[in-house]
């Protein structure tokens, strides 16, 4: 039996959510049925050692050489070169994620021929415009064009899916939703090592906050640095450590913020984690202060070591997620007072409720078990990939 051979397209390997997922699916996905490929803009990130060993991995920067020329022009040297490509290993489907990647890869398949699947992952349209730099009209033109032509353009949360349709207007109920999936049992065993910074331990006392993302602006750490600063502030007795995992452009800025309030002893940056899980399980709370979301994988993983969430009610991802504060706390997006109304509530709240949480967060673990397990995820997207060679062939 012929293998269905598929194209997976991302950027690069950092340690965003996206690029986590596509490491998932990659692990996970049938190899009875599918042969995967991965094809990169930039052979880049650290996620690059998680990958199977049986995934072939090509790169434009590996086959076209440094990037030179305007963007616009090394733009359309990566839709030829993935085009080429494409035909080289003779894909039967391709897929990608994030919407820079699908102006190239969905770009690509759809010139030879090659039927495409591309996933929206952030909701729209404060993600697009953070993201899409220049000529944003001719790109949000594109890609309506892109999503429309596509065999399925998904999303992984609903309110996504419906922000996606009516930004780029695309059909009403066309862009089709797939949650992200979670390897739970590799989580779980990584949630188990032990985290070597002597500075987290448990025995240098405190409440332990932890949150994780790439460092941008769009995750809001600024957010939680200026709130726990405030708490700090005016309530001085109240003890506490906070690490911030991941790396990110806004690195320096975020420094210099809590350097600026002197908060060097109780607020680290820790660089990207490999074993965030560890982290996730010997922390008591977990907070998530985005500005914007699509699905973040952090907060599932997070519940899945049942640490409690606080997260800002984004209009896509962590409400769905935590089903409107039945198994987390949400709090105003882009409000440095409510977070730190929420911190200051959690820093200060009795003993009596520990029963309380311990359920909720039991609770939590397991809804994360029930609905967002990699093994249902990728289950679905390999019958999309069938539907669609099936389709293609007709």
């Amino acid at each position: 039996m012929k293998r269905t051979r598929v194209v997976f397209s991302i950027g690069a390997l950092h340690g965003g959510g996206s690029e986590r997922q596509i490491v998932s699916i990659l692990k996970q996905i049938d190899r009875a049925r599918f042969e995967p490929i991965l094809y990169l803009v930039y052979r880049q990130g650290p996620l690059l050692d998680e990958l199977p060993d049986d995934v072939p991995i090509h790169s434009f920067e590996e086959r076209f050489g440094l990037p030179r020329g305007p963007g616009i022009l090394m733009h359309g040297k990566r839709v030829a070169d993935m085009s080429s490509f494409l035909r080289e290993v003779e894909a039967d489907v391709c897929y990608d994620r994030t919407f820079l990647m699908t102006l190239i890869a969905a770009d690509a398949a759809q010139r030879v021929g090659v039927p495409n699947l591309s996933t929206i992952v952030t909701e729209v349209p404060e993600g697009f415009e953070a993201i899409a730099g220049r000529f944003q009209w001719a790109k949000r033109r594109i890609l309506r064009r892109l999503y429309s032509r596509s065999a399925f353009a998904l999303a992984n949360a609903e309110g996504s899916a419906r922000s996606a349709e009516a930004f780029y207007g695309l059909q009403p109920d066309s862009v089709r939703v797939l949650p992200n999936g979670l390897h739970l049992p590799s989580i779980r065993a990584r949630s188990e090592e032990q985290v070597l910074d002597h500075w987290w331990s448990a025995d240098q006392g405190g409440t332990r906050i932890v949150t994780a993302g790439r460092l941008d602006t769009n995750k809001g750490f600024h957010l939680l640095i200026d709130a726990l600063a405030a708490v700090h502030s005016e309530r001085p007795e109240l003890d506490f450590r906070a690490a911030i995992l991941g790396d990110g452009p806004q690195k320096s800025r975020l420094e210099q913020q809590i350097e600026g309030h002197g908060l060097q002893d109780w607020i680290h940056l820790t660089g990207f984690q490999d074993n965030a899980p560890s982290w996730f399980r010997s922390a008591d709370l977990f907070v998530f202060p985005s500005l914007l979301e699509g699905m973040p994988n952090v907060i599932m993983e997070a519940m899945a070591c049942q640490v409690p969430v606080l997260a800002a009610d984004c209009d896509s991802g962590p409400r769905e997620i935590l089903q409107h504060g039945q198994f987390g706390t949400l709090c105003d997006v882009n409000s440095v007072e409510s977070l730190k109304e929420h911190l200051t509530r959690f820093l200060t709240q009795s003993e009596s409720s520990s029963d309380d949480a311990a359920a909720r967060t039991a609770a939590a673990a397991r809804h994360v078990e029930e609905n967002y397990s990699i093994a249902a995820s990728v289950s679905k997207l390999e019958e999309l990939f069938d539907e669609t060679v099936i389709s293609s062939s007709r």
